[in-house]
């Protein structure tokens, strides 16, 4: 304008007259970028009073989204305790196990042999350190206290090198301190230095005696390292590998090797340094090293890696159980929805657009699933407490999940995802709405064909999914049943079982006559009826896996005809534990034979009988000597670790003075608690510096094994239970809302001449229908994804199809109750009050 010849104050006025008022402009400038402060408070005032209006819908709602929330918040914080979140060490990824895994047979439970490790060590160039260790269970004197048996680790120099971890006071040892011969010196874990000395700074220095030698405390770790889990003190291995360059037999297959890969080398790239090392060992020991490879796991996988099938089981079917509340809040708001079109008509016809009322739909719902979700996470604390206190013995894993950034993010994440998606459900019902017919006085109309649809498909969903849910958890039941009801091949009940160990480098002859005193001062205490010892009871996860070559097959060179797991016992431990002998006799003091389980008889010798026949074994000095067979035992579950595992062909040996460590298992007449105070002073008084480790009951033992399966099954039936009910009511809340909006026209096919019979049977059909088809769709998904489960199944088919018939069962009965019950309501409808409803 002013180009054009206009002084600069008349152009100004000429241009704003043409833009028009400023402050509308600029009111309509921030609609457009964004939404409005004003109306988003607006809407959250009104969103709240709808709540408060509508008690039961709201509560009925945020119960729904909080089970559903909390049970995914509380699966959530599990795995990414577990599985997600980075370990406590320094480059934790870099850190990995290396294992050695048999070319044929079972494992070692991750052992490598000891002269392997020294081979490992000197010829690898991808690691950066390399260490072993051994759990071992020392006994520890302080000044004139009673013996203390602790927890503890002999580890190589290296060890704080791999796990890059330093101490909160004192120092750690190193390769020097960790030569034969070298001092004796110990550090101990911050829960060791807790508990024995009171969290007395001036420890380091202190001398104390373990296993019977002078040794000097040097260092406490922090709270935050305690590996392996619950260690009380670590102390160097003090392996030479001198004294172990003539022996490569089984016998040394005892050693856990971890390492720390260097920064710019890959795993992969270690793993194939590992085959061509495992390569050259096995051409040049053929007759030890051919039938073995190394195998690396990643630190986290080797922790965490047998859970990690268990837990994301449980975080599908909590999702799976969001889903199902999801589809039932939306079943809810769409009914609503149904009755506020007139409400919304009205918005409509005074300018709101479309865009403002789906803000108010959004709003409520948001505002719902934030209730939902702050009460879920809530719930999900509750769920967690409850499983620690239920089930202790898992607070390793299930104990890691706590109240922190991650578990309350993950919670509002979902309760934002699903407010902004349901509330979408009404507002895309409501978009489709006749503005002239909603605006009719009084009337109030059904969603239509789409929204009864889409209500028809919510029920086959949920049908469907919760079909899933209780396949699963079925089948994990009826597992827990069979390992817990299948014959264990011994009795459990009333047996007292604690752990000795003398030192490593004890002499024979002085372990023998420990052991033997031990055993009569028990047998003779009142109220014992037999004893025995054992290198290990069942479910005790501690293996030693022996290959040999036998007398009733050909020899075949570098490959051995049998591979079992080797098992040492004493006393009378068959008896104590009422294991039966099926052939031949058991073992007596000083035996050179051998007992065999029915399992390796029917492995190795197709049911013939083995007695007189002879196992060839590699002694210690190289020399072979062949142990008769001379007993054939009951097959026992849980001498592989735990009893879910398939049970192994066992060899037994009579204890000798070469078995420092020695398990006991006491029979008793009385309660085996009653027990231990004489027992441990017994112990006391053949040997004033020993103490009882591990003590226990047998039950409590099984009890702890099938903890894991147990607390799995009740989550995964918890789900399933609350995934029916809300499917349960769902489809009622469908069926009752039905009925209420079909008054007139019930009345109208009444009068017609519809019986009560055909009016009921129409209502059923409108959700007997859908969920029929979901149960079909439900069945079909069932049969893909239960094969996932089959890592957690015992003695159970993931297609066993009595339990998916059960299934169904427990599904059809309350959904067919709860479709029922308005249906007859609507058949008893008077047609004359019907007909006048308006």
């Amino acid at each position: 304008l002013e180009a054009g010849g206009l002084p600069p104050e008349a152009a100004r006025r000429t241009a704003a007259r043409q833009f028009g008022n400023f402050n509308k402009l600029r009111d309509e400038s921030r609609d457009a970028v964004g939404i409005p402060l004003e109306s988003v408070v607006q809407d959250v005032r009104y969103g709240v009073r709808q709540m408060l209006r509508s008690p039961g819908f709201t509560l009925a709602v945020v119960l729904t989204l909080a089970l559903g929330i909390g049970a995914n918040t509380a699966m959530f914080s599990v795995v990414e305790a577990t599985l997600l979140r980075p370990l406590p060490y320094r480059d934790a990824a870099q850190i990995v196990r290396i294992e050695d895994a048999p070319l044929r047979g079972a494992s070692v439970a991750g052992l490598t042999g000891v002269p392997r490790v020294f081979d490992l060590k000197a010829r690898s160039r991808s690691f950066e350190s390399v260490t072993w260790m051994y759990v071992d269970a020392p006994t520890m004197i302080v000044g004139n206290r009673l013996p203390e048996h602790l927890d503890g680790a002999s580890v190589s120099g290296q060890f704080w090198r791999v796990f890059g971890a330093k101490p909160m006071l004192g120092r750690v040892f190193d390769e020097r301190e960790d030569r034969s011969n070298a001092a004796g010196v110990v550090v101990l874990s911050y829960a060791a230095w807790q508990r024995l000395f009171g969290g007395d700074p001036s420890v380091v220095g202190r001398a104390v005696t373990l296993d019977k030698q002078a040794t000097t405390i040097i260092g406490v770790m922090p709270e935050s390292f305690n590996y392996p889990a619950k260690t009380d003190i670590w102390k160097p291995a003090q392996l030479d590998p001198a004294q172990w360059s003539s022996y490569r037999g089984d016998g040394t297959r005892w050693a856990n090797v971890f390492a720390r890969l260097k920064p710019s080398v890959t795993q992969a790239e270690a793993t194939n340094e590992l085959r061509v090392i495992g390569a050259q060992l096995a051409a040049e020991h053929p007759q030890t090293d051919a039938g073995w490879l190394f195998k690396m796991l990643a630190l986290q996988d080797y922790m965490y890696g047998s859970i990690r099938p268990a837990l994301l089981i449980l975080l599908a079917a909590s999702s799976v159980l969001l889903l199902i509340g999801c589809l039932n809040v939306g079943n809810l708001l769409l009914s609503r929805a149904t009755t506020r079109q007139r409400e919304v008509a009205l918005r409509q016809a005074l300018g709101a657009s479309q865009s403002r009322i789906v803000q108010q739909l959004v709003t409520e719902s948001l505002l719902l699933a934030l209730t939902g979700g702050a009460v879920g996470l809530g719930s999900a604390l509750l769920l967690m407490q409850a499983a620690g206190a239920w089930q202790p013995e898992l607070s390793n894993w299930y104990g890691k999940a706590a109240l922190n950034w991650q578990m309350v993010s993950f919670a509002l994440t979902a309760s934002l995802g699903v407010g902004i998606l349901l509330g979408l459900i009404p507002a895309f019902s409501i978009r489709r709405g006749n503005l002239t017919h909603s605006l009719k006085s009084g009337e109030v109309r059904a969603a239509g064909t789409a929204g009864s649809r889409l209500r028809s498909s919510f029920i086959a969903v949920q049908v469907g999914l919760s079909l899933v849910l209780l396949v699963s958890a079925c089948l994990l039941v009826e597992s827990l049943w069979k390992l817990t009801e299948s014959p264990l091949g011994f009795r459990p009940d009333h047996v007292l079982t604690f752990e000795l160990k003398l030192p490593w480098n004890s002499d024979a002859v002085a372990v023998e006559n420990f052991y033997a005193a031990v055993q009569r001062g028990i047998e003779a205490l009142p109220g014992v009826k037999l004893v025995g010892q054992t290198s290990a009871l069942p479910t005790v996860r501690w293996q030693a896996r022996g290959s040999y070559d036998v007398d009733w097959k050909p020899r075949t060179p570098n490959k051995d005809a049998i591979s079992v797991e080797n098992l040492v016992i004493g006393g009378n431990y068959l008896q104590a534990l009422n294991i039966p002998l099926l052939q031949g006799r058991t073992l007596r003091e000083k035996d050179t034979g051998l007992l065999v389980n029915r399992e390796f008889v029917r492995q190795y010798l197709q049911g013939t009988s083995p007695l007189g026949r002879h196992i060839l074994r590699t002694g210690g000095n190289g020399a072979t000597e062949a142990s008769e067979i001379v007993g054939v035992i009951g097959d026992i579950r849980g001498t592989a670790g735990s009893i879910a595992s398939e049970v192994q062909p066992e060899v037994y040996e009579e204890a000798n003075g070469y078995q420092v460590r020695r398990s006991f298992a006491v029979r008793s007449l009385l309660p085996p608690e009653q027990l231990i105070a004489a027992v441990r002073s017994q112990v006391h008084r053949v040997d004033p510096e020993q103490s009882l480790g591990d003590v226990n009951t047998l039950d409590a033992m099984i009890s702890h094994d099938v903890s894991a399966p147990r607390l799995n099954m009740a989550l995964l039936v918890g789900f399933a239970a609350i995934a029916l009910l809300l499917a349960c009511v769902g489809i009622y809340g469908v069926v009752a809302y039905a009925v209420a909006q079909r008054r007139q026209e019930i009345g109208v096919r009444m009068a017609m001449g519809a019986s009560r019979a055909e009016i009921c049977a129409m209502f059923l059909r409108r959700t007997l229908m859908p969920a029929g088809i979901g149960l079909l769709c439900g069945a079909g998904t069932a049969l893909l994804l239960t094969r996932l489960l089959q890592s957690q199944l015992y003695g159970v088919s993931p297609y066993d199809a009595q339990t998916f018939l059960m299934a169904i069962g427990l599904l059809l009965v309350p959904v067919f109750l709860a479709s029922l019950q308005p249906a007859l309501r609507a058949a008893a409808l008077n047609p004359v009050d019907a007909l006048r409803a308006e």
